[in-house]
């Protein structure tokens, strides 16, 4: 019987369900987004798994507006919302989906434009490839925009599902493409019929949020959204060019099948990433939800913290004790020259996750001056894979060593930040 109400109160909780509802929708999502990894890994060559690879780590990296964008559009719905602003979130919505198209056709266009400096340096000859690549990238400003319209209105359930479908979408188009013969022109044109099948289902669900459209000014809320996105886009640019500026080049400087199994390592060390980087996914609005009440954070953050030390740890033991399992489990034998490559990597990945998880605290307290520490790190990253590339273990030691940079920066940055206070009262 208590057990029984236990489970009740907890239900009336729209927080805790909330938070219960996007983390399994999040992690169905990854979940195709993983198995797209893994099926491409088998049923494409080495070679075009290793472009495939390239240009999504370039997508990362174009995308970053978006990301950041989506981010700060999040926080102006949710105060849109509790205004009841019904007719000024609906003029935003459809402004915002218009201006994301037009700039969709911009950056569609520069990439057209450099599709030649693409394919030399990445070596990827088929330019129809990368004329697909810049359709869909033009594509992601308007997914940002419905994501976070879901988001911001604490539409928990719909966003949830939202993400699921649009995860799958992408796995089973993209993958029909390339079994139907299209190859990797197709794939990224299943893509785009994903991110338009997951436009239409976004707008379904958002429907009942919709008022009738009035043409309102809203330079205003532009601005807001725009100041408010400035330094946290530094912050997202600093993270992504850390974990894959070393895929890109290395699809430059090696041949395709050593680049194909580099994609591998990266593609296996990331799922390292993405159950230690939970931590910092559950962290930051609690963190965040103490700091704006002005209450102490201090004992939470060091639980997280010795709970993130503790999965990075148990993460660089198992890929480092078994490299050849993990890599036979999702790739077969097709990737065992990635084996090799493994046990350092996931050095650098571990390395990775307790520096993003203290980039998000420092934001969830609101230190964006953070990006600052993310600077020298990339730079040194670039610089050394650019001069010292012979073979895959000297890309990995860059990366290790720009993690390790911006890993001591991150902890000075703290404890400047702290200045002689007790831990407990951070």
């Amino acid at each position: 019987m208590m057990i029984y109400r236990l489970v009740e109160k907890l239900k009336t909780n729209k927080y805790l369900m909330g938070t219960v509802y996007v983390g399994a929708g999040s992690v169905i999502a990854a979940f195709f987004s993983y198995l797209l990894q893994f099926v491409f890994g088998r049923i494409l060559s080495v070679a075009d798994f290793g472009t495939f690879n390239a240009l999504l780590s370039l997508s990362y990296l174009i995308g970053v507006p978006a990301g950041v964008f989506g981010v700060s559009l999040i926080k102006h719905v949710s105060f849109l919302s509790a205004e009841q602003d019904s007719k000024k979130l609906t003029a935003l919505y459809w402004k915002l989906i218009l201006l994301s198209l037009l700039f969709g056709c911009f950056v569609a266009f520069a990439i057209f434009l450099l599709r030649h400096t693409i394919s030399d340096q990445l070596k990827i000859f088929d330019t129809s490839l990368i004329l697909m690549f810049g359709i869909l990238m033009g594509t992601s400003y308007v997914g940002a925009i419905q994501s976070s319209y879901l988001q911001g209105l604490l539409r928990y359930k719909a966003f949830a599902f939202y993400s699921v479908m649009s995860s799958f979408y992408r796995f089973f188009m993209a993958v029909a493409a390339v079994l139907l013969g299209f190859r990797l022109a197709g794939a990224f044109g299943g893509m785009l019929l994903a991110a338009a099948a997951g436009f239409l289902t976004a707008y379904l669900l958002l429907k009942r949020n919709l008022t009738t459209f009035e043409n309102l000014s809203l330079m205003q809320d532009y601005k807001k959204i725009i100041l408010f996105s400035v330094p946290v886009m530094f912050v997202q640019f600093g993270l992504m060019v850390l974990n894959n500026v070393d895929v890109i080049l290395v699809k430059k400087y090696f041949d395709p099948d050593m680049a194909g199994y580099y994609a591998g390592t990266v593609t296996l060390g990331k799922i390292f990433l993405f159950g230690a980087g939970a931590v910092a996914t559950v962290m930051f609005p609690t963190i965040s939800s103490l700091a704006a009440r002005g209450l102490n954070y201090g004992r939470a953050f060091f639980k997280f913290l010795s709970l993130q030390l503790f999965l990075v740890a148990l993460g660089i033991i198992a890929f480092s004790i078994f490299p050849s399992l993990i890599t036979h489990l999702f790739f077969g034998e097709r990737f065992i020259n990635s084996v090799a490559y493994l046990p350092r990597f996931s050095f650098f990945i571990g390395l990775y996750v307790i520096i993003n998880f203290l980039v998000v605290f420092f934001l969830a307290i609101n230190r964006t001056s953070v990006f600052l520490m993310l600077i020298p790190g990339p730079i040194f990253q670039f610089i050394l894979i650019n001069n010292s590339h012979k073979d895959l273990f000297q890309i990995i030691n860059a990366d290790i060593y720009a993690g390790i940079i911006t890993l001591v920066l991150l902890v000075v940055f703290f404890v400047t930040l702290n200045n002689g206070k007790r831990t407990e009262e951070i």
